[in-house]
């Protein structure tokens, strides 16, 4: 056999305690998304947005954050935090090395690109219904019935 055909036909051992692997992948993978939210969220902070999602709100997070080498970079290092865990996660549960370092990473920022664009899509739906005023005239109260004066 070739070298190609002993990577590809190789086995990687049991692991003795997956917990552990799969605990580590997830914390991993919480950073790696930590990582550039928590820039976003900080420099949103920092622009004075506030609390309210608006077209203004993603220019500006697009122009001053993805932009920058410092947003590039934060997004780049989440990425490779979050494919990492996943590899870690993934290993007791994947035997053969070609799929645990290669197919899983892949996987992971793909499903994480996937994520990311459900996520703006979701904020665009919100920023968009803000900007309608669809929510503004339901009688939300935080799922508490207010009492008349009678009631008490």
């Amino acid at each position: 056999m070739t070298d190609a055909a002993d990577i590809s036909l190789a086995r990687l051992p049991p692991v003795a305690h997956p917990k552990g692997w799969v605990g580590v992948g997830l914390s991993l993978q919480i950073v790696g998304v930590g990582v550039p939210g928590g820039y976003l969220v900080n420099s949103a902070y920092r622009e004075g947005i506030g609390g309210h999602i608006t077209a203004a709100t993603f220019r500006l997070a697009w122009r001053s954050d993805a932009h920058t080498t410092t947003g590039l970079l934060l997004l780049l290092v989440g990425l490779v935090l979050f494919a990492s865990g996943s590899t870690v996660m993934a290993r007791p549960f994947v035997r053969r090395p070609l799929t645990l370092f290669l197919a899983v990473p892949v996987a992971a920022a793909a499903g994480m690109l996937v994520l990311g664009f459900v996520a703006l899509l979701v904020a665009f739906a919100v920023a968009a219904g803000d900007w309608l005023d669809i929510l503004s005239d339901w009688p939300f109260d935080g799922g508490r019935r207010k009492r008349g004066k009678n009631e008490r």
